[in-house]
C-alpha cells in the first residue's frame, strides 16, 4: 500500500491473475471512473485498421527496434495504455517518440494500402497525458506476428 492507501499492482503481475480475476478488476476500475464495464469501450475502436497475422508480421518487416518495442509493450498492455507509460518505460519524452509515431501511421498506411489507415486512438486523458486504443484484432496479430519474430 502507498501513502495515499492505495494499493499497487504491477502490470506484470496482473497478467498472471486469471480471466476471470482480472475482468473483476477492470470492471472495479472502471466503475471508480463512473464508467459502466463496456460503455464506450468498442467506440474508441471505432475507425482503426484491424490487421490480420499477416498483415502485422508483414507491418514488422521495415519497423524500426524503436517501433518494434513500442509495440510490444502496447500488445502487453492489450492495446490500451496511457502515453507516459510507454514514455516512462522507454525513458524518453513524448517529443522524442513522435517520430516513432509518425513511422507506425505511415507503416499501417501502406500495409493496408489505404491512405487514411489509422493503428491507434488518441484520447485526451487530463492535461497532460493521452490514452490510446489499438483495436483489439490487431492486437492479437500482433501479438502472434511479435512472438513469431527472431
Amino acid at each position: 500500500m502507498n501513502e495515499r492507501g492505495a494499493i499497487i499492482i504491477p502490470y506484470a503481475a496482473i497478467k498472471t491473475f486469471s480471466a476471470e480475476t482480472r475482468a473483476e478488476l477492470s470492471e472495479f476500475i472502471l466503475a471508480a471512473m463512473g464508467i459502466t464495464a463496456g460503455e464506450g469501450l468498442a467506440d474508441d475502436e471505432e475507425g482503426l485498421a484491424k490487421l490480420s497475422v499477416a498483415d502485422a508480421k508483414h507491418f514488422l518487416n521495415n519497423c524500426s527496434e524503436k517501433s518494434v518495442a513500442i509495440l510490444h509493450e502496447i500488445v502487453s498492455r492489450d492495446g490500451r495504455f496511457l502515453m507516459t507509460d510507454i514514455t516512462r518505460l522507454l525513458d524518453t519524452t513524448p517529443d522524442q517518440l513522435r517520430g516513432a509515431w509518425a513511422g507506425l501511421t505511415k507503416r499501417v498506411r501502406t500495409i493496408t494500402k489505404n491512405p487514411e489507415a489509422v493503428l491507434l486512438n488518441w484520447y485526451k486523458s487530463g492535461d497532460n497525458d493521452w490514452r490510446v486504443v489499438m483495436a483489439s484484432q490487431t492486437v492479437n496479430s500482433m501479438r502472434t506476428a511479435l512472438s513469431e519474430r527472431k
